[in-house]
Formats: structure tokens, sequence, C-alpha cells
């Protein structure tokens, strides 16, 4: 059975298979995500304080 024949025999149990191999495929990368976002809101912080740094002199 071909891989178009299962998805059209069976579209529950082909999305269900879909989204656990999504979910172990992209897992690894869930850490590197998670320390981009602390990243991300580290240097919007430091920006904040960079452009109220600036105002004040002005």
């Amino acid at each position: 059975m071909s891989e178009e024949d299962y998805k059209r025999l069976h579209p529950v149990l082909s999305e269900v298979t879909k989204t656990y191999v999504d979910l172990y495929t992209n897992r690894p990368n869930e850490k590197n995500r998670a320390q981009l976002i602390k990243l991300e809101a580290l240097l919007h912080e430091k920006l904040e304080a960079i452009q109220k740094a600036k105002e004040s002199e002005e």
C-alpha cells in the first residue's frame, strides 16, 4: 500500500502518525528554542535600558 493510499483510507490515523513523527523529530530543537527565547528576552531588556539611558541624556 502506498503512502497516498494509506492517507486516503485512514485520514485520522495518518494525521496522528504525522503528529507523533513531527513531535519526536523536532524534540531536540526544543532546548535550543527555549534558550533562544531566554536570550531574546535578555536582549530586549538590555535594549530598553540603553534607550532609557539615551532618553535621560537628552
